[in-house]
């Protein structure tokens, strides 16, 4: 199964003790499964355990047997007739307050909500995938009130149509974290995390691997001139004009092509600074230029 419908299997498993909760997370599967024209409500999931969820919240809340229908590799049902009278007033189409904030009764309900949204409809991408998390729902109204009841505790999702259906989701890592938190999806969330901490961690390894490798090819390219020059004087016999330590340094440059000044500092007897090794390479450079000036 996949990353999403094993959290969702996850969530299906765990029991909702009040019935204020279990009735609001009853009202999330309801609110974000499909309703026809002619008052016919579908709920239809992947997961076994979803729906053995969906059939026991139908049952203890509303009176109401879930006949199970097979549908390929899913799990389906209709509500219609007097089973779907039955579960109006857990629908957008109840009589008087229609926004999904009735079912809040206490500080958890928005939680469980959420959670049978999730259930009914939701998605959310592994952890090694780029991160969203989403909600899927026919109606605007739904959409745009569940929009508005998230930024209670979380910024403001983004909403988009697709084939139809109204979709409310996020992409940044903090909110899907927050997101599958905040319905009970802790498993799914802790692996969410260790994957950003991985690809940070990988990102900063390779961050630095890059600036050290940028910092070998910028002192072999520097070494190189240097190079170049001193062998010129040597062949010139310019070479034994120079100075006891110029020559000191410009063997130790030779010898050593890939080291960095700080390093080739670090072996001139006596040790001295890095501009000092920079100032040495410097005169015997003016020195080459000169000379082929001189030519």
């Amino acid at each position: 199964m996949s990353f999403s419908g094993d959290t969702k299997s996850a969530l299906a498993q765990e029991s909702i003790q009040k019935s204020c909760c279990l009735t609001a997370c009853l009202a999330g599967m309801l609110h974000f499964s499909p309703i026809s024209a002619e008052n016919v409500l579908t709920f239809k999931t992947d997961s076994r355990e979803v729906f053995d969820m969906f059939s026991h919240a139908l049952s203890a809340v509303a009176d109401v047997q879930a006949e199970m229908k097979r549908a390929g590799a899913a799990y389906k049902t209709e509500l219609s007739g007097e089973n779907f009278e039955r579960i109006r007033h857990l629908t957008v189409k109840a009589d008087g307050d229609e926004t999904i904030t009735r079912f809040f009764s206490c500080r958890k309900c928005d939680n469980m909500f959420f959670r049978g949204a999730f259930l009914a409809s939701g998605f959310v991408n592994p952890p090694d995938k780029p991160g969203r998390i989403e909600l899927s729902t026919v109606d605007a109204d739904v959409a745009c009130d569940s929009a508005t009841a998230l930024t209670r505790h979380f910024r403001l999702p983004k909403l988009s149509v697709r084939r139809g259906n109204q979709i409310i989701y996020y992409r940044d890592t903090e909110s899907i974290e927050y997101f599958l938190s905040y319905i009970g999806a802790n498993k799914a969330a802790f692996a969410i995390i260790n994957a950003q901490m991985l690809k940070e961690k990988t990102n900063e390894v390779n961050r630095k691997k890059n600036c050290d490798i940028a910092n070998i090819t910028k002192s072999i390219t520097a070494s190189g001139i240097y190079i170049e020059a001193i062998q010129c004087l040597m062949e010139s016999g310019d070479f034994d004009k120079l100075p006891p330590e110029l020559k000191q340094t410009a063997k130790l440059r030779m010898e050593n092509d890939t080291l960095t000044l700080a390093e080739l500092a670090a072996l001139e007897n006596p040790p001295i600074s890095k501009s000092q090794v920079s100032k040495r390479l410097q005169k015997i450079y003016s020195l080459y230029q000169s000379l082929r000036q001189a030519e």
